[in-house]
């Protein structure tokens, strides 16, 4: 008998692939100004003119796996929650992002993917391992890769003092979930008891021995269950049974200045009113936090600031794990500066003939993905069309542009 799992409110995570991949361009950015003002002139240059050492590249595409942990307090530290590789046309600058979902199995290791850097890391060699086996099934080489803790972005902004965002709607979310409270159970109590045919009528669960959650007041606190699973919760009654997993957080309209805690609430906030709790709304206010992010970064006062530079490198070192030689630093800079637009496609299980399925439970021990007949040559075909530019991005996997905008004076942001 599986035990009850503490749910968690779930969302599309399109927005989250977009945020990721600005993220990435700013690292570079970042990180490649702060090596520029540490060299010499002769790698200034180098820089400007775009001369030096060149990048590994597969058929003119320069490949970079992007790996994306929570951070702080949660289980499973080193299991990958975004895992995405990001493709840039060393002529075009064109940048294709394909993500692939967490739960796809990979038979050869006999683990999901998730848990390739993992694996690596008990190994010795964590990034190095998960670009070989995801190459493998892109069908791509990929010589670089980043693993990015999402607490250092938050900590980037308040090493540049914050941010001023406009926020265009006044909205509240009385969900957002409270960092290490995942599985609180908020008072409640698991109890495994006998249910008879009366009470699982009542309840719309299974008769017999079930584990179930008990209330403050004694009572089964769980909602109706599913014939094949024990009783589960809907989205409200997890808001309400376990109200020490959430907080309310509120943003008032008008232009405001986010420190980093309050900016990752802005941009993570999935179940606002006032029409923000869209994933359109979403992808909206992340990429506001880009812009925000970037003008703070490409500011005079930043730039000129050497204590707000190194801070941002020491910042993104303390969060990264990458595999990207010092020397390329500038390299990679001047490849990010460069990007003119990026294109995000999910290799996932939609559509009338998916490139992934889900086989019975059994066959491996848990709820997996697999391509038909686990076989990846539809998956690696697609990837390829994808690198050709034969297929465009679709609605479902989106797409979208990061532009640079001029800087502008902008009248004293309120503090939330």
């Amino acid at each position: 008998m599986d035990p009850i799992r503490p749910l968690r409110l779930k969302g599309k995570n399109h927005g989250k692939l977009k945020f990721f991949a600005g993220v990435l361009v700013f690292i570079l950015l970042s990180v490649g100004l702060f090596f520029w003002k540490s060299t010499s002139n002769t790698s200034v240059v180098n820089f400007v003119l775009n001369r030096g050492g060149s990048l590994e590249a597969d058929r003119g595409r320069v490949n970079i796996l992007l790996l994306g942990i929570a951070g702080g307090r949660h289980d499973g530290p080193n299991l990958t929650d975004t895992i995405m590789v990001a493709s840039i046309d060393t002529k075009s600058h064109k940048t294709d992002l394909i993500s692939l979902p967490r739960d796809l199995w990979v038979d050869e290791v006999k683990a999901k993917v998730n848990a390739l850097y993992e694996i690596g890391l008990a190994r010795g060699n964590g990034l190095s391992f998960a670009e070989e086996e995801i190459g493998k099934i892109l069908g791509i080489e990929i010589p670089y890769a980043i693993r990015l803790d999402f607490s250092g972005f938050t900590k980037a902004i308040d090493t540049v003092g914050g941010i001023d965002v406009d926020v265009t709607r006044a909205f509240d979310d009385y969900g957002y979930p409270v960092e290490g409270k995942a599985d609180d159970l908020c008072g409640n109590e698991e109890r495994v008891i006998n249910i008879d045919e009366a009470m699982a009528k009542e309840l719309g669960a299974v008769p017999g021995e079930q584990r179930v959650l008990i209330g403050p007041d004694g009572k089964i606190a769980t909602s109706s269950g599913s014939l094949d699973k024990n009783l589960q919760y809907s989205e409200n009654q997890v808001l309400q049974l376990f109200p020490c997993r959430y907080e309310h957080i509120s943003f008032e309209e008008g232009l405001t200045h986010l420190g980093g805690e309050m900016t990752l609430k802005f941009v993570r906030s999935r179940h606002g009113t006032n029409n923000e709790g869209t994933d359109f709304a979403r992808s909206a206010r992340q990429q506001q936090v880009l812009q925000a992010f970037k003008n703070k970064v490409l500011s005079f006062d930043t730039l000129t600031d050497i204590g707000k530079m190194t801070g941002l490198a020491r910042t993104f070192g303390a969060s990264l794990d990458t595999d990207i030689p010092q020397n390329k630093y500038l390299e990679f800079a001047n490849l990010a500066k460069n990007i003119s637009g990026i294109k995000s496609y999910v290799i996932d299980s939609k559509g009338k003939d998916p490139l992934l399925v889900t086989p019975p439970a059994g066959l491996y021990g848990a709820w997996v993905l697999i391509p038909p007949g686990n076989d990846f040559t539809k998956v690696r075909q697609f990837v390829s069309d994808i690198l050709s530019g034969k297929m465009e991005a679709t609605p479902s996997a989106g797409s979208t542009t990061l532009t640079t905008s001029p800087l502008r004076a902008s009248p004293p942001a309120r503090q939330p």
